[in-house]
Order: C-alpha cells, then structure tokens, then sequence
C-alpha cells in the first residue's frame, strides 16, 4: 500500500476541494425545488402526489443507476466520470426551467436522477484513492459537506427565488454555474496520485474484473452489507425530513417560504457540516487505535438521531421543531462521513466505487418510499407524524451497526488474502481489534 507521505500533499487536497463544490452544486439542484413546491402547486394546479412524485421518480432513477455509476467509476476514468455527470446535470438542471407541466418537470428529475448517480461513488473512491486510513474519513467529512452545504443553499435560493424573482430563473442560473464549474474541473481536477500507477497486465485485470464478480465478493462481505443496510435505515428518515420540512414548516407553523428555506440551511445543514467535519476527525483518531472505531461513531451517532427523530412530530412550536432538527443533524453528519472509509478498509480497491453504487441503492430506494410514505400520511397523520413513524429504521439501524462491528476484524483478515487487493495495494490495517 502507498503510505500517505508517498501521496502528493497538494493534490489530495485538492481533489477534496474541487469535490466539495460539485457536491454542493449537485444537492443545489436537486433540493431547489422542494421550496417551491407551493409555488408549483398554485401555478400547474399539481396534486400532493404529483409533488412527491417529483422526489420520488428522483430516487428511484438515482437509486436503480447507482450500481450502473459505481461500475463506471471502477471501470472508467474516474475524472472524466465525474466531469460528463457534472456537466450533464447541470444541462438537465437548466432545462427544468422550462418544465410547463408536472410530467414535464418528473421527466427532467428523472434523467436528473440518471446523470448524478455516477458522480457520488466514483467521487468517494477518487477520494480514498488519495488518501490513506490515517486522513479517509476527514477527506470524506470534507467532500460530504459539500452535500449539506448544497442543499442548505439550494433550499434557500430556490426559495428566495420563488418569493423574489422567478422559480424558472432559478434553475437557469444553477444549470449555466454547474457548466462553469466543469470547465475548472477539466483543468485543475487531478486524475490520479503518483503513487497508484500500475503495471499495464495488473491495472487491466482491476479495472476488467466482471460486474457479477464485484457484487458478488461485496455482497459476501458481512461488514459491506451491514453498511448498506444502515444505508436503508438512514434514508427512511433524512430523505423524507429533507423534502417534507420545508412544506411542514410552512402549512403547520405558517412560515414563509424564505424562512422556511433559511430554518432547513441553519439548522439541518450547518449542522450536518459541523457533524461532519467533527465525525472525521474523531473516526480518524479512533480508528487509529481500534479498526471498529468508524463504525463506534455510527452507533453513537443512530443512538442520538433514533429519539429525536421520533420526537418530531411531537414538537408544539416551529422552534422546539428547529432545535430538534439541529440535534438530529450534528449526528446525522458524525454517521455519514464513515460508510465508504469503511467500506475501503474491507473491500478491494477496483470494487469501492460499485460497493458505494450499492449502498446508493439501498439509501435512494429508501428515501423514495419514505418520501411517498410521509407524502400518503400528510392529510390523515400529518408530515411530522409522519416522520416520526420513520425513527423504527434508526432504532433498528443500531442493531445492524453493532452487528458489523463484530464482523470487522474478520473481513480485514478476508481483504488481506485476497490477491486482487493486493495487486491494488488496499489499505488492511491492524490496530486493536
């Protein structure tokens, strides 16, 4: 394995950074129209359906390419992959602003759905491929909040749009910086470290290995399943919270639309960033000591968000709402920085990005049943009921996670004898088990 003072310094971080902005560009413009979605309903006279189709249809293309993205991502140029999904969606993004209907718009969020599932697995292994265990989880802490950092934006500006200027204008603007933002890429964006170039025979027989083949040692890894599962768990939840807030917080409290949109930026994703930076360090150093410590500050994290996630719908006022959300999401970001760390530590290098692809499926399929679920339940239970309801995955989440700790060590041992890693040289490191 190439240790880290082998890697470019710079470059590392570099790839860090310039992920961090395609991150917050892609959750921009997924999550911008949520704050419109009164907006949507008055002007193309849409059903509640209509609306939680357009999460929906969203995450069920997402979740169904995203095994297809993490196999391009193994298979192909992991720049250019990231470079051609970036740019076409923000193509679609600009094209949305033209939607006239609602079949129109759940058309646009579907090939949106289709062109962003390659870009989050192939960018988490990009990631890992620079860094070594001793900085993977803040490197991923750091790319992460590009996602929180996004969608806060995103729900902002679409709702300042939308009470200010035009829904329409919006998306225009995000479409043509998105554009803007992969020409940087093409010239800045590093394409590999120096350290991880191959023999021409080893690097055909990584990139080559058949699809089957890779889902079938991941799907063999015990630790690799129980992260996808949490993956499920997780999504039931924050997918939900992040479309259905902002109506909630608008027909139950009586908000506005921009204080709506500024309540999910301050509160769910300010501290889903601080989370996120504060789990990667701390998983880091954990790690350091104990191989299970990333998946310690998962369980922390589950044992935190369960309850206050099944207390949303028992809060009275929008500010016992807020300080909820500010809890829920500081945990949410210590979890969520650690699932492809993890899944480097017991999965060979040329099967990370399909692993995550999976975990993607897992999450988005998830999400888009907890979005119609809480979307069904809004006239007779009520959104934050609703939510509430989806706490049962977080509880059982805990379970799973402390499942996979006791499988770790074991799949380190299985990843050390298997000669595609160490053709790969991956990461199988032995501090306390």
């Amino acid at each position: 394995m190439a240790r880290e003072s082998d890697l470019n310094g710079h470059s590392k971080w570099i790839v860090v950074g310039l992920l961090f902005l395609v991150a917050a560009l892609n959750y921009a413009d997924w999550m911008a129209i949520f704050s419109v979605f009164p907006l949507l309903k008055k002007e193309m006279g849409v059903s509640d359906l209509v609306l939680s189709m357009l999460g929906s249809s969203f995450l069920w293309v997402y979740g169904a390419s995203s095994p297809l993205g993490g196999f391009i991502g193994d298979r192909f140029n992991r720049k250019q992959a990231i470079i051609w999904s970036l740019a076409i969606f923000s193509v679609v993004t600009f094209a949305s602003g033209f939607a006239q209907t609602g079949l129109q718009f759940i058309l646009f969020r579907v090939l949106l759905g289709f062109s962003e599932a390659i870009f989050l697995p192939t960018a988490l292994a990009h990631i890992a491929t620079f860094h070594s265990d001793s900085t993977r989880s803040l490197a991923n802490a750091i790319a992460l909040a590009g996602f929180p950092v996004g969608a806060g934006i995103g729900g902002f500006y679409g709702g300042y749009m939308g009470d200010h200027y035009s829904w329409r204008a919006g998306f225009y603007v995000l479409g043509i910086v998105g554009l803007v933002v992969a020409l940087i890429l093409v010239v800045f964006l590093p394409g590999h470290p120096p350290s991880s170039d191959l023999p021409p025979h080893q690097a055909k027989v990584l990139t080559h290995e058949p699809p089957l083949r890779k889902i079938a040692a991941i799907m063999s890894t015990p630790t690799a399943v129980c992260v996808i599962i949490l993956a499920f768990g997780l999504s039931m939840n924050s997918w939900p919270t992040g479309t259905w807030m902002p109506t909630y917080l608008h027909d139950r409290f009586g908000m506005s639309l921009t204080r709506s949109g500024l309540i999910m930026a301050l509160f769910i994703y300010v501290p889903c960033v601080i989370g996120e930076a504060l789990g990667g360090w701390w998983a880091d150093r954990w790690a350091r000591r104990d191989c299970r410590g990333r998946i310690g500050v998962q369980i922390v994290a589950l044992a935190v968000m369960a309850p206050t996630m099944l207390a949303m719908g028992l809060m009275p006022t929008g500010t016992a709402v807020t300080a909820n959300l500010l809890v829920y999401s500081l945990a949410r970001g210590l979890l969520e920085v650690n699932s492809m760390p993890i899944f480097s530590t017991v999965v060979a290098r040329q099967r990370w990005s399909t692993a995550y692809g999976i975990y993607n499926l897992a999450g988005t399929l998830a999400g888009s049943l907890g979005v119609l679920f809480v979307g069904s339940m809004k006239a007779s239970w009520g959104i934050g009921y609703g939510l509430s309801a989806t706490s049962l995955f977080l509880f059982i989440s805990i379970g799973v996670m402390v499942m996979a700790r006791r499988y770790l060590a074991h799949d380190i041992k299985n990843l050390a004898a298997d000669p595609l890693a160490a053709i790969a040289g991956d990461p199988c490191y032995t501090p306390g088990t």
